[in-house]
């Protein structure tokens, strides 16, 4: 089951270990609750990510606020986590600030 996550994208890196392509995802989120105290900026968060994430985040440059596709996989200890599977496209919205001849 793929889940939307909802994040500030702070970077993408890919790297290639023996012909193996692996690829993590850096997100933050201002800390809340007990640890707001022990933070100044972003708390920072890596994921792991399928290597065509990569490729979709091509035009990623600065922080932005993105929504990435997850799904939950197994890791040590019996517990999961998500796994960036995707990113959601951008919806360009235009706004048409031209105005009719008045003739």
């Amino acid at each position: 089951m793929q889940f939307e996550i909802p994040t500030t994208l702070l970077g993408c890196r890919l790297v290639n270990v023996d012909g193996n392509k692996y690829c993590s995802v850096y997100t933050g989120q201002m800390p809340e609750g007990d640890n707001a105290n022990n933070f100044r900026g972003y708390e920072v968060t890596k994921l792991s990510a399928d290597p065509v994430v990569f490729d979709q985040l091509a035009d990623h440059k600065t922080p932005t606020e993105r929504r990435l596709l997850a799904v939950l996989k197994m890791a040590a200890g019996g517990k999961s986590q998500p796994y960036i599977v995707g990113v959601v496209p951008e919806t360009k919205t235009t706004t048409s600030t031209s105005k009719p001849d008045s003739k």
